[in-house]
């Protein structure tokens, strides 16, 4: 496009078309001059082409914005730049986690209920009790109202055994859970 617009402009100043093969008339005449004339115009042009490559080449990214090490220093007063609405929500999903009960004890009362299994039920005079493996592979013998790590023995049946699970919020609330443990027979 740009070389055109070269010969064009060359056809006007010498009134003949430097570029046109036909014209081998220039090349008699002129000598080296024709062959000036009929390169100028690609060399004139080279730097145009260069550069429109430049131009059309990618653009790197966006360098990252670099921040000063100063931070917000609130005091007692609210951050302005963070939305309440979203602290008021992490707030309350905090408050829905459960609170840690810590290492267990040794023995049945370190024994979650998930790692309990019912081995037995024997009677006794004052009641149902429950042989129960505990998480040491030693059994147990439990009555109802015994505590585990994570729960209690809410009832005692001639299969089956009823646990409540329960699980203490940050919030302080307290959920239950009933887990029921039947007695393997083959």
């Amino acid at each position: 496009m740009m070389v055109s617009i070269f010969s064009r402009a060359i056809e006007r100043l010498t009134g003949r078309c430097p570029l046109n093969p036909l014209n081998h008339s220039r090349f008699n005449t002129h000598g080296r001059k024709g062959l000036l004339w009929t390169f100028l115009p690609m060399l004139l042009c080279f730097p145009l082409i260069a550069q429109d490559a430049k131009d059309n080449a990618p653009k790197p990214a966006e360098t990252p914005i670099k921040y000063s090490g100063a931070r917000y220093q609130s005091g007692n007063r609210r951050d302005p730049f963070l939305n309440p609405l979203f602290l008021k929500k992490k707030a309350t999903q905090q408050d829905d986690e459960e609170v840690s009960r810590g290492l267990p004890p040794p023995g049945i009362a370190g024994t979650y209920i998930a790692q309990a299994t019912l081995q037995g039920i024997t009677l006794r005079d004052n009641g149902k009790v429950a042989v129960v493996r505990g998480a040491d592979s030693r059994a147990y013998f439990i009555r109802v109202g015994d505590r585990l790590f994570d729960g209690f023995v809410k009832t005692i049946q001639n299969d089956s055994i009823t646990f409540v699970r329960e699980t203490k919020l940050k919030s302080g609330k307290t959920l239950t859970q009933d887990v029921t443990k039947r007695l393997r027979t083959q």
